[in-house]
């Protein structure tokens, strides 16, 4: 009780809060997302609407041995509105309170009562918005492509992003884990080679096939990777991306521009809330929308409606009415055998998705 009562009294100082796309609406929430989306901002600006609430951080040392599933008696006792419990790893018994927000990043958590809501990476305009910087569109794109999605990312200095995207993965993942990004990180819009990884690793350190796929898979129910299966149901090959795009500059040596590009496009399509495939030809493909995306950045616009001739037969079989091609060339649109193709740079393309 005496923990509870420090919280209770000592509450989180107030911050800036920089608004989102995404808001908390009603009375009981299950926030998921990657460490480092912005969940605690959003739950702190939501619990400044209550005049008596309780916030709780699992993640805080000083909040070692509270007892979750006992909370009621405080609560009551401190007629308490608004209850936040941060950073939860497993199901509780939810307390009586009028509001109760449960932050989590595992997306295997489930609690009766509470609705989830999901927590993204900043996309590209909210990241001009806490960026604040008075640039032109290609010159914020390129401050983007380095520092990434997370809510820090915009108040970093481009020299210190990597240093600070290293801290942030070891202050909550194991030396196993950060190896096993490492190796990710080479495979970034690829099919994810577990195998290959386990031949990596095997020759450094003491590992079986079960624990690295087990470690690989708890990864993606934390939210740092996530992965997207191949249009033909017949192909098991799954596609790996980093909910960060920043973070394989940040864990590999190895450039790849083309890759961190089509990354960054990934976290922007995510906001669609719609399922994501590949093709060996199209780099993204969204089923419910007859839409597809090829990922060209270097090429211009002239040889990439050229090579999206090439493609027509195959978009068609896919169903495809519009591909849209990201590129650093110049815009411009094309039609061939009934299908759209709109070539243009990432940051038009990314204020105008919806």
């Amino acid at each position: 009780m005496n923990i509870l009562e420090n919280l209770y009294q000592n509450p989180p100082k107030s911050r800036e809060f920089l608004e989102r796309k995404i808001r908390i609406e009603g009375s009981k929430i299950l926030l998921k997302g990657v460490n480092g989306s912005g969940k605690s901002s959003l739950i702190l600006n939501h619990l400044s609407k209550f005049d008596n609430f309780l916030y709780i951080d699992l993640d805080d040392i000083r909040s070692f041995g509270i007892e979750l599933n006992n909370l009621n008696e405080f609560i009551k006792a401190k007629n308490i509105k608004a209850l936040a419990i941060e950073n939860l790893k497993s199901k509780i018994e939810l307390p009586i309170c009028d509001n109760i927000i449960i932050s989590t990043d595992l997306n295997s958590l489930h609690i009766d009562g509470l609705n989830q809501l999901e927590i993204l990476g900043l996309d590209y305009e909210e990241f001009i918005l806490f960026y604040r910087k008075n640039y032109e569109a290609r010159t914020l794109f390129s401050h983007f492509l380095i520092r990434g999605n997370l809510a820090f990312s915009p108040f970093l200095s481009e020299f210190e992003t990597t240093a600070f995207l290293q801290k942030h993965i070891k202050a909550s993942k194991d030396d196993l884990n950060i190896k096993i990004l490492a190796n990710i990180a080479n495979f970034m819009h690829q099919p994810l080679n577990s195998f290959k990884i386990y031949k990596n690793l095997k020759a450094h350190i003491k590992l079986s096939k079960d624990k690295l796929y087990q470690n690989i898979a708890d990864l993606e129910d934390q939210n740092l990777i996530k992965t997207i299966l191949h249009i033909n149901d017949n192909i098991t090959l799954k596609r790996v991306y980093f909910s960060n795009f920043a973070l394989k500059s940040a864990l590999s040596l190895h450039k790849d521009p083309k890759a961190t590009i089509a990354n960054m496009v990934f976290c922007e399509l995510l906001k669609l809330k719609k399922e994501i495939k590949y093709s060996n030809q199209i780099d993204f493909i969204v089923p419910d929308m007859s839409y597809g995306i090829l990922i060209l950045p270097f090429l211009p616009s002239e040889l990439a409606i050229l090579k999206a001739k090439k493609l027509s037969n195959h978009c068609n079989e896919l169903g495809l009415k519009r591909v849209d091609i990201i590129s650093n060339s110049q815009s411009q649109i094309a039609k061939f055998e009934k299908i759209t193709y709109n070539v243009m740079p990432f940051w038009q393309w990314a204020i105008g998705l919806s």
